[in-house]
């Protein structure tokens, strides 16, 4: 079995190096991250993917109206039905979502901490678990600071979007797509929070204080390298919805009865259905690593480019060599 050189992450490194950094960490490292991913993070996010597809297969009517049942599109939205499935939804995605960043982050830093040494699946886990409320509290916060900032840009951009309307439907589509622009940017910058916050054991508040500190002068840099591999995501993901949808497709064109009413589907029409839709659920969780690693290499870049401790661990290092070969020479 061939040795693969640890990497150093405490490197300063142009936009290219980061990138290359990242996936040659996920491209040595896939098998134990993906692992550690389906074991811990996947379950939920399963189970949230089951639910969503019952809400949107109603939404499309394709199991709503079956030949007089229990509920019509409309009825259904008023349901029990439909809010318990929400609810589960949201919760077993949300359950999710954090297993899969700390799932990630702990992969990373028990990289770190080894060495490039062999990962247990324990060490992991008790990692993950370690950082699970301090990520979901701070997930939370995250979220009402991306509501605020809808609410608070809404006002001027709502003006703005006005004023462009009377002028040209042109300025009204521009002003709207860098509205949503700017949403996107502001969510790739935040999102570094997460690994600061789990990296330097800190709260949010004062992450947010030291992700200022450290993209001084490196905004865009960081936006860049978050937004580009959120892109590859999001591209490689919808690869795995497109199946979903030609299913869906299919069944409309064959479901339809001469009124026009859609057939209830069978067992395995539905059991295709959902196994479709959890396994681009089982992709998107998959690849969120992208952007998560991504964003954790930025962080190291960051954090070198400022406080230098990778080059002075090196340093050190590197006298203490001198000096035991100097001690071996003069023996």
């Amino acid at each position: 079995m061939q040795h693969l050189t640890p990497i150093d992450f405490r490197q300063a490194r142009d936009f290219g190096g980061v990138m290359n950094m990242t996936y040659r960490f996920l491209r040595e490292n896939i098998k134990g991250l993906g692992k550690s991913l389906l074991f811990f993070a996947a379950p939920a996010v399963l189970l949230g993917g089951v639910f969503y597809r019952e809400i949107f297969t109603r939404m499309l009517g394709l199991s709503g109206t079956y030949d007089g049942g229990p509920f019509g599109t409309e009825e259904y939205f008023d349901s029990a039905n439909f809010w318990i499935s929400l609810g589960a939804a949201l919760v077993f995605m949300l359950i999710g979502g954090v297993l899969t960043v700390t799932t990630t982050h702990a992969y990373i830093l028990k990289y770190r901490e080894k060495q490039g040494g062999p990962i247990d699946l324990g060490e992991v886990w008790k990692k993950s678990r370690s950082l699970f409320w301090k990520t979901f509290g701070n997930m939370f916060l995250y979220y009402i600071g991306m509501v605020l900032a809808v609410v608070l840009m809404l006002i001027p951009v709502g003006i703005l979007i006005f004023v462009a309307s009377m002028i040209s439907p042109l300025l009204l589509g521009i002003s709207t797509f860098l509205y949503y622009v700017a949403l996107f940017v502001l969510c790739i910058y935040f999102g570094m929070i997460f690994f600061i916050c789990n990296k330097e054991r800190i709260g949010f508040f004062t992450g947010l204080s030291r992700l200022t500190k450290l993209t001084k002068g490196k905004f865009w840099n960081t936006v860049g390298v978050g937004a580009l591999n959120v892109y590859i995501q999001l591209v490689f993901a919808t690869l795995f919805l497109i199946p979903w949808y030609i299913y869906l497709f299919i069944y409309a064109l064959h479901a339809l009865n001469p009124f026009g009413v859609g057939a209830a589907p069978g067992f395995w029409q539905e059991a295709i259905g959902t196994i479709l839709f959890m396994l681009y659920s089982l992709a998107s969780t998959l690849l969120a690593v992208l952007p998560l690693t991504a964003l954790a290499v930025q962080y190291y870049y960051l954090s070198e480019r400022v406080e230098a401790k990778g080059l002075l661990a090196r340093i050190e290092n590197f006298g203490q060599q001198l000096q035991v070969a100097s001690q071996h020479e003069d023996y």
